[in-house]
């Protein structure tokens, strides 16, 4: 299957990581002599509950648009900016799936053909009104765009995923902002992007993205899966 076929090496990692925690505690349960040692070690393998990952779909920009948007980002204390290799456009956020819901939603996802895109960003804005959190670039209004993610929905519905109700906002985050950034800082690059001026661009391929959390780093993100776009 598609989703147990690409992700052979992490399914190993992730048996070998819960393996090694089931072993931890049963050494602690027979270090302190607990009777309940016995029935652990009778447990079935399924009774460990699964591994979770935080999922989401996005769209990766073109290498010229992502260097036009690191020139710009600066100017703005206590902002944590996105790496290059991070700003995406996502299409649909899913929280966190166990391994049988993501092999469905990959399933679902991949079911019917997507046509490719011709996207364009412009504006700026942020997310948090008087207590700002993140600033993002804004996407051009696009009812291809708009379409892909009620695609992302229904798949997820299918697959047995409620995903959070919320109004899409296409945007490419380009910062997280500590609690201390100042409110006047965050608006002034908001009106100096108000002026970025970025071409439109193609966009042929969908990426399933997991996002792993790292202490003292910004979260990692893999890729599980891809979804080619076709020409309509």
């Amino acid at each position: 299957m598609r989703w147990k076929n690409r992700r052979t090496t992490s399914i190993k990692l992730s048996a070998v990581l819960w393996d090694a925690k089931e072993a931890v505690v049963k050494i602690a349960i027979k270090d302190l002599a607990v009777k309940e040692s016995e029935a652990f070690a009778t447990l079935p393998p399924n009774s460990i509950t699964p591994p979770f990952m935080k999922l989401f779909t996005a769209l990766k920009l073109p290498p010229k648009l992502t260097h036009q948007i690191t020139d710009v980002q600066r100017g703005v204390s206590g902002a944590r900016w996105s790496e290059p290799e991070k700003l995406h456009i996502t299409t649909a956020y899913y929280g966190e799936v166990d391994d049988d819901h993501a092999e469905a939603l990959d399933f679902e996802l991949a079911r019917h053909p997507l046509p490719s895109l011709t996207l364009q960003l412009e504006g700026a804005g942020h997310f948090g009104n008087l207590e700002p959190h993140a600033i993002w670039l804004g996407v051009k209004e696009n009812r291809g765009l708009e379409d892909l993610h009620e695609h992302c929905k229904n798949a997820a519905r299918r697959a047995g995923i409620t995903l959070e109700k919320r109004n899409y906002l296409p945007h490419v985050t380009l910062a997280y902002l500590r609690p201390t950034t100042p409110l006047e800082r965050v608006i002034a690059f908001e009106k100096r992007l108000s002026r970025f001026n970025c071409a439109p661009f193609i966009v042929d391929e969908m990426v399933l993205f997991s996002s792993h959390h790292r202490e003292r780093a910004t979260n990692l993100y893999r890729e599980e899966a891809t979804y080619p776009m076709v020409m309509g």
